[in-house]
């Protein structure tokens, strides 16, 4: 991976761009139509791309400077949200404020609600209605690019930008095409008990992982000294991991691979057969069947945590330090690599932001993405190394760069899970329910 995450953080990005902008003095245009800076290298010719630049400065001055944006958070919602914390930010809200107020225009933004998204997107591309742009997530990929939503935002976004993220751009590539472009992610670590590791005395996930030896043996080895059966009637009441039963999607994240597969026809297969398939289900029904220091799912993992019955779960990012809100040190660590995977393999969340095929003003939509993220991006370091320090900042921007991501927005994906995880923690036979999970994906897909 090339992405430059670290070093993007630690500059001040779009604040800065913000405090000087504001001049009428013509500049030279892009093939986009964007005027840029008069301070900016001259631009070599391009044909359908952006051509590459070793330093993106945001644009002075706009054609249109009017957007149309979908979202999952309304106006009034956002209002409320600040007055409980004036420090906070939102990637289309803040930018919004910030675009209006560089570039004049409006930004108009329709708050419909996560699960209304889509919807909202589809019905107005439908009706030919203006849309400039929308989230790119795993719900409504790859249903956005085979529907005919949204369109190539390499006509208008450099994705060689050491800025943009490459498993973005990855993940919501169909057919050789890529739909969506983000420089933001949130990996999925271990959070642990720490002040139990110490009381256990036993080496903590982060000192095995300082050491370069966290991996799934000493995962399991860890897992098997934490779990006790204190009350000696042969059933562990201390775990030593538990989460929810999709835990399965990260382990094969840490094992260098995704559920789901979308080739370079754009067409979608499930990769429940493939050899890192088969030793991350192996490794799980160990820990959940036979070796017993994995809870079982439908366990209030939180309450468990919370009350120091369970020595190791999962979280997004640096979550755990504020949702658990325990009597205990928490620490985290990334999660243990397995066989077939890398350093920094990951699993998470990924997002970003896609262009409708009915925007009007594409060029001024990545110029807003571009923004966006810049101020994220600083954000997330003014606030992050704050409150976590430097060190553990780097390492998760590090581990967001390594996240294996697959959308989900595929049919009777819902179902095909809940039968692999279901196989896994009842110990089923593994080629029996993989099989039949393949045939509800393809049955949902035809």
């Amino acid at each position: 991976m090339k992405r430059k995450i670290i070093s993007c953080i630690l500059a001040t990005g779009c604040v800065i761009s913000l405090c000087s902008c504001g001049t009428d003095n013509a500049a030279p245009k892009t093939e986009a139509g964007i005027e840029e800076s008069s301070q900016q290298p001259e631009q070599t010719e391009q044909s359908e791309t952006v051509s590459a630049r070793d330093v993106y400065i945001l644009p002075q001055h706009l054609d249109n400077p009017n957007l149309v944006i979908v979202w999952d958070m309304s106006e009034e919602e956002w209002e409320n949200f600040k007055a409980n914390d004036s420090n906070a930010f939102n990637l289309v809200w803040s930018t919004k404020e910030a675009f209006e107020q560089m570039y004049g225009g409006t930004v108009t933004v329709y708050g419909v609600g996560w699960g209304e998204m889509i919807n909202k997107t589809t019905e107005m591309v439908e009706k030919g209605e203006v849309c400039d742009l929308v989230q790119a997530n795993d719900q409504n990929f790859p249903r956005y690019a085979n529907d005919g939503i949204v369109q190539d935002v390499s006509k208008y976004v450099n994705l060689d930008d050491d800025f943009w993220y490459d498993n973005v751009t990855t993940a919501f590539t169909f057919g050789g095409t890529p739909y969506a472009m983000g420089a933001d992610a949130n990996p999925v670590v271990i959070s642990y008990n720490k002040t139990l590791f110490e009381q256990k005395g036993v080496k903590t996930p982060s000192e095995y992982f300082e050491e370069g030896n966290w991996n799934w043996d000493t995962f399991k080895e860890v897992g098997t000294k934490m779990a006790e059966d204190t009350d000696g009637d042969g059933e562990n009441d201390i775990y030593g991991f538990g989460w929810w039963d999709s835990f399965y999607v990260q382990v094969l994240n840490a094992d260098g691979t995704t559920a789901l597969v979308y080739d370079d026809e754009g067409k979608v297969h499930s990769n429940y057969a493939s050899s890192e398939a088969k030793e991350t289900f192996e490794f799980l029904q160990d820990g959940y069947c036979k070796s017993k220091y994995i809870q079982q799912p439908g366990v209030d993992f939180v309450e468990a945590f919370k009350s120091g019955k369970l020595a190791m779960t999962c979280e997004y990012g640096f979550a755990a330090k504020s949702v658990y809100e325990c009597d205990y040190e928490v620490g985290w660590a990334p999660l243990p690599t397995g066989p077939s995977g890398e350093a920094y393999s990951s699993g998470g969340s990924i997002a970003g932001f896609a262009i409708p095929v009915t925007s009007a003003n594409p060029e001024g939509a990545a110029a807003f993405a571009r923004m966006a993220y810049e101020m994220q991006l600083d954000y997330n370091r003014r606030q992050r190394v704050e409150q976590n320090g430097l060190q553990e900042v780097e390492l998760m921007n590090e581990l967001s760069k390594h996240i294996y991501f697959a959308p989900i927005g595929v049919n009777n994906y819902g179902d095909a899970q809940w039968i692999v995880a279901n196989g896994i923690v009842t110990g089923q036979p593994i080629p029996e329910f993989t099989k039949e999970a393949d045939d509800k994906l393809r049955e949902g897909n035809k």
